[in-house]
């Protein structure tokens, strides 16, 4: 989850801070930096949106450390949402059912189904041709277990499943 949460962080700022610090550069008419930037994935956009012009007035401390605190946080909030989303978002029925069993053309169009506690969901069987029904568990992260209730059919179906519902499950359902 930390590895999840970190990576997620940093794409997600990157994203929201390397256009405003494109534009900046092309304001300032830092072209250098600016054309560099597209090589390199936009890191010398920062550089030269943070940078100093020649008789500008040094940078006050206090306001570099607040700005560096600002960016921490946001890179956390951002990450943290982004590897689990079901923290902000809830689980719904159809995230659930795709996170668990892939989404089913067939079986269950509305997505798992609430069963007080639990939720009782499905996944594909192609040994017995056939959706295997599961009584799934979620905690307040969006992660998940899963246990079969029934038969399992000839394909092998797992007794236990355990993973968690990620912004795919909830984008693709």
């Amino acid at each position: 989850m930390i590895v999840d949460l970190v990576f997620y962080g940093a794409v997600l700022l990157w994203a929201i801070t390397v256009v405003p610090a494109a534009v900046a550069c092309c304001l300032r008419g830092q072209w250098l930096y600016f054309w560099c930037g597209w090589l390199t994935l936009g890191i010398p956009w920062y550089i030269g949106a943070l940078g100093r012009k020649p008789g500008q007035p040094a940078y006050e401390p206090r306001r570099i450390a607040v700005a560096l605190a600002s960016t921490a946080a946001a890179f956390l909030a951002l990450g943290f949402f982004g590897a689990r989303p079901a923290t902000v978002l809830g689980v719904d029925g159809g995230s659930l059912q795709n996170s668990v069993g892939n989404s089913l053309i067939f079986d269950s169009p509305s997505g798992c189904g609430r069963e007080g506690q639990a939720w009782s969901c499905s996944k594909w069987d192609s040994g017995s041709s056939g959706a295997v029904p599961y009584r799934v568990k979620v905690n307040d992260l969006g992660c998940w277990q899963a246990v079969r209730v029934g038969y399992g059919g000839e394909g092998g179906s797992p007794k236990r499943l355990s993973g968690c519902v990620t912004r795919y499950d909830f984008l693709f359902t």
